[in-house]
């Protein structure tokens, strides 16, 4: 393993502090709201001139300020009392009224950033807010980038880096079961289930560097069969829980990918229409209609879904329809599930089986659609061969066995392989990082059991400690935080 490079360590962190100490210094100003139209809109100021910069472009209703009044303009600034909600005007550098607002004073270190924040609530109409802004920066702020608010939080110690990435998990929530992660995750989940990690591995490290320090008391000090044991019931298997929290709860966070799947005809663009309770899609009596992928987000009782209605599998020389056909594979090989959809009333034909078998490794529920053209669905003969998940009959036409497949799409998703459970469930940065720890704790166990010297297993705890640090931001390059907080919107 490569020794760090120390003067590269001095160098990263002299340019960490400066840009720390420049960026910090600076007040920033963003709109905090949605654009568009709606009642209110909230300019967000924070920094150490967040209150004179607002002393001179607000006045309250207690001066009864007029256009024409200079000796009101000529007064010294008030005093803003914390926590106190203000009703007045936003006056520009002409003295004309720009707009009716409420004002709000939240003092250091009583705020989101740990600053001094001024929030101007205002009429959230796109040019009204602008001006505010382009105001409030000409008076002395600068323009926040994007996520720079959450970013003064971490920096100033509010919150830990996992729950910064949970600001930002909360905004882009689909569902309630998205939220009470991300909300978990907001109240330290993730940064608690890391420190009690961290401990168990920080003991580890006094017994390594006493053995380093004495090592003719090696056999007193370090307890290696103790130690192992801790190392597998403490540690590996804490972290392993997480990884698998990962699988589980990417269905809750980025959805539960389903692909309707079939040869053509069989009615996918009119059960993908049913699903999303609109005409979504062409629906025809060609065989061919749908020649490329179409893709609609649902909640499925809570569930957030993603189903893709796709071509046709059939031989064809169309060269469009060809290329449809060649997207329809790839996005079968990413998908969670595949709903595999054929006619009830011909029953399963060679076609079926020839998907069948590209598709025999996937998850799948089967879908025999038509059901209104077949006496008995008992007539259906399925091979004993093939593994489904559920086998569902529907009439895409009439909405019979809408309700039976979405039910059996929740089942799947959150059944006890796929629901996530625990309180630290990682996005893909924190599941990346916990992976590199639990390598590093693997080769550290293995260590103790050949009895390797301690200063080789102190590069592996060393190497999980920072990994573990990393997650909660205790130690962390400016570039993993420019691309975690670039996610986020201005203003937030």
């Amino acid at each position: 393993m490569k020794a760090p490079d120390f003067s590269e360590y001095v160098l990263w962190s002299f340019k960490w502090s400066y840009q720390l100490i420049s960026n910090l210094s600076d007040t920033i100003a963003a709109i905090a709201t949605p654009s568009g139209f709606g009642g209110i809109g909230i300019i967000r100021i924070s920094g150490c001139d967040a209150v004179s910069i607002a002393g001179k472009i607000f006045k309250p209703d207690a001066y009864r300020v007029r256009e024409n009044d200079r000796n009101a303009f000529e007064k010294p600034g008030f005093s803003l009392k914390a926590r106190y909600l203000y009703h007045g005007h936003i006056f520009n550098q002409q003295r004309v009224a720009l707009d009716e607002v409420l004002l709000v004073y939240m003092p250091a270190p009583f705020s989101y950033t740990k600053e001094d924040v001024v929030e101007i609530q205002a009429h959230a109409g796109a040019i009204s807010l602008k001006r505010i802004l382009e105001l409030v920066l000409y008076t002395g702020a600068r323009i926040a980038d994007p996520g720079e608010f959450t970013r003064r939080a971490y920096m100033n110690g509010r919150i830990d880096l996992s729950q910064a990435e949970a600001v930002i998990d909360l905004i882009q929530a689909k569902t309630e079961a998205a939220l009470r992660i991300a909300t978990r995750h907001l109240d330290g989940g993730i940064r608690d289930a890391t420190n009690v990690i961290r401990d168990h591995i920080s003991d580890i490290q006094v017994c390594v560097e006493a053995g380093i320090d004495f090592p003719e008391d090696l056999d007193e000090i370090m307890n290696r069969k103790k130690i192992c044991h801790d190392i597998f019931q403490e540690i590996l298997n804490p972290l392993e829980e997480i990884l698998e929290g990962y699988r589980r709860g990417h269905l809750i966070r980025e959805g539960l990918r389903i692909v309707i799947l079939g040869r053509a005809n069989v009615g996918k663009s009119s059960l993908l229409n049913r699903l999303v309770k609109k005409e979504r899609a062409l629906v025809t009596a060609f065989a061919g209609t749908t020649r490329d992928c179409i893709e609609e987000a649902v909640d499925v009782f809570g569930l957030p879904v993603v189903i893709v209605d796709t071509a046709g599998l059939r031989d064809t020389d169309d060269p469009v329809e060809k290329l449809g056909m060649d997207r329809t594979r790839d996005v079968a090989e990413n998908a969670d599930l595949i709903v595999f959809m054929m006619n009830a009333d011909s029953g399963i034909v060679l076609e079926d089986s020839e998907i069948y078998g590209r598709i025999k490794n996937k998850k799948k529920i089967l879908v025999f659609n038509k059901i209104d053209l077949l006496e008995d669905a008992a007539d259906i003969s399925i091979p004993e061969t093939w593994d489904f998940f559920k086998v569902i009959y529907t009439s895409a036409k009439f909405g019979t066995g809408i309700e039976a497949l979405k039910k059996e799409i929740y089942n799947f998703g959150t059944d006890s392989g796929n629901a996530p459970t625990g309180e630290a469930i990682p996005n893909l940065r924190q599941k990346r990082l916990f992976e590199k720890c639990h390598e590093a704790m693997r080769r550290c166990l293995k260590g103790f059991k050949e009895k390797l010297p301690s200063e080789l297993i102190a590069i592996d705890l060393q190497e999980a400690v920072a990994s573990l640090d990393e997650i909660t931001g205790t130690a962390v390059k400016t570039d993993v935080l420019d691309a975690i907080f670039s996610r986020f919107c201005i203003g937030k």
